[in-house]
């Protein structure tokens, strides 16, 4: 609940966000990076990256006896990626029809995983005979809810919060 406020207070107010402007900086002096198609495959990229991480992060509650260590790990996933999206935006210039291709590209990593997580949602079957296939379809449930989420915000963030330019 306490992420959903904070995520809709940053795209209410987006001027309030700290960006990170070092990567700004380095972003936005490439030439590569002003191609919506390489910005978008870059920060696809960045995703999947961020996602594998945090995946492998999440093991490691597994070997500490650290309570709610998984909790702490996902909240700095999330704000980390929020920065990095932000930065993004900041740093791209264009036209907003690009700015929109760029953003599809490069959030369409979380709408790839979201459409995985329906196929194993809706393809749910006992392993065995008798099972209980309720927690394992909560799971693929739950993980479709979060990558949904993670491609609207990642998109909204990318396509709707940086520089203005012409609305070509």
């Amino acid at each position: 609940m306490a992420g959903t406020v904070l995520v809709l207070a940053m795209i209410i107010f987006p001027r309030t966000l700290w960006v990170p402007s070092g990567m700004v900086k380095r972003l936005s002096k490439k030439k590569w990076f002003q191609n919506h198609w390489l910005s978008g495959g870059y920060l696809f990229g960045i995703n999947a990256l961020y996602f594998g991480t945090t995946i492998c992060l999440l093991f490691l509650p597994i070997f500490t006896n650290i309570p709610y260590l998984h909790l702490v790990l996902m909240f700095l996933a999330t704000i980390v990626s929020i920065f990095t999206w932000s930065a993004f935006s900041t740093a791209w210039t264009g036209s907003f029809k690009s700015r929109l291709k760029m953003a599809l590209t490069g959030s369409s990593f979380y709408l790839i995983l979201a459409l995985i997580m329906v196929i194993q949602w809706v393809s749910v079957k006992p392993l065995y005979p008798n099972e209980d296939t309720f927690m394992r379809a909560l799971g693929w449930m739950l993980g479709f809810f979060v990558s949904a989420v993670a491609f609207s915000v990642c998109f909204i963030f990318t396509a709707f919060l940086g520089k203005r330019s012409a609305r070509v």
